[in-house]
């Protein structure tokens, strides 16, 4: 017979099967330790070990102009990339800096930096003179590109055949006179050129396209009369570019037929004016490089043609005569990059190979 048990003698049951305190402390910290520490390894295991540094054999800087376009964009990535081929890091001086430097003040930078090799759209300035000196003097080669400082000691000049595009434009300029006024009428013709610069490829050029247009009217290749002028525009910035276009070609006496771009922006400029003011089909553009924009524009039929230039080897060869000159001691005086007219005939092969455009 079983007998009830006392009040004591469950107390003292109780009092048997109590855990401490400080024990389940104990193992839930030793719980939550081993936890974390699981943790903490699937998290070291999951991330991959990083690449140890690249060391470069040099480091190159390019200084272009002051006003950013797709055009310099591209040359600055086909040098960045023609430099890790020969493990030579190149930057695009300027462009990530807090505030805008003007191009002398990004030279005197790359000399104190006391970098390898200089890069730099130059012109035939005083000022650009003494600096290239300055570089050269402290053992920095220095490769002038698009714009040169000729009396200066630079190594190199990589540019494009300005003669060459000048008769491009020439007989474009001829092609389109014949659809303009009526025979024996003029064609205006407006070539935009940079006010501030004094380097000698815009002359170079209008002679090209001053010779091909009188040799074509001459020679009974067009029964038009063609007047060509020389329309200065600040083309620093968007904004003073296209009022330039529209102050000193639409808004003058001038009123041309045929507006020749010397520069991208300069052709985004007039693009955009032409359309602002309704000419489209009145007044033909000749452009110039190959931005998704312009390539559009042809393709609709808002600008004539372009000059597209090759920029991979405007990159490349200044890379390549940096190198030559650090290794051999001399390089090539001038490399000259390719380029290509491009116009409604063609301008399919590239719109494939663009960013689609946008409105």
């Amino acid at each position: 017979m079983n007998k009830k048990k006392s009040g004591n003698e469950f107390k003292e049951g109780a009092k048997r099967l109590r855990i401490p305190t400080s024990v389940i402390v104990t193992v839930f910290f030793l719980m939550t330790v081993i936890v974390m520490v699981l943790i903490f390894l699937n998290f070291l295991t999951s991330v991959e070990t990083p690449e140890p540094e690249k060391i470069y054999d040099r480091y190159y800087v390019m200084i272009g102009p002051e006003q950013e376009s797709s055009f310099w964009n591209e040359v600055y990535e086909s040098a960045h990339n023609a430099g890790e081929k020969n493990n030579v890091y190149v930057e695009h001086l300027g462009s990530n800096l807090l505030r805008h430097y003007p191009r002398e003040d990004l030279l005197r930078i790359a000399v104190a930096e006391s970098v390898d090799g200089i890069i730099v759209a130059a012109d035939d300035t005083e000022e650009m003179h003494d600096l290239i000196s300055l570089a050269t003097g402290r053992g920095i080669p220095v490769v002038t590109l698009m714009s040169d400082c000729p009396s200066s000691e630079r190594c190199s000049f990589v540019d494009i055949s300005n003669y060459n595009i000048g008769r491009e434009y020439g007989e474009r300029i001829i092609r389109v006179s014949r659809t303009k006024k009526n025979a024996g009428e003029t064609v205006k013709v407006a070539i935009l050129v940079d006010s501030h610069t004094k380097e000698s490829g815009q002359n170079v050029l209008y002679m090209g396209i001053q010779e091909t247009v009188e040799a074509g009217v001459k020679n009974g290749l067009t029964d038009r009369l063609i007047e060509i002028s020389l329309v200065p525009i600040d083309d620093s910035n968007a904004f003073s570019s296209q009022e330039g276009v529209r102050e000193l070609v639409f808004g003058a006496s001038l009123e041309p037929d045929v507006i020749v771009c010397l520069s991208e922006v300069e052709t985004n400029s007039a693009y955009q004016t032409v359309v602002d003011y309704n000419r489209v089909g009145v007044i033909t553009i000749l452009g110039y490089h190959d931005s998704p924009t312009i390539l559009n524009a042809i393709d609709r039929s808002v600008i004539e043609a372009t000059i597209a230039i090759d920029t991979d080897q405007l990159g490349s060869f200044c890379v390549e005569a940096l190198n030559e000159y650090i290794e051999l001691g001399y390089t090539s005086q001038y490399f000259t990059a390719d380029s290509l007219l491009i116009d409604s005939s063609n301008v399919s092969e590239y719109l494939g190979k663009e960013v689609p455009y946008e409105e």
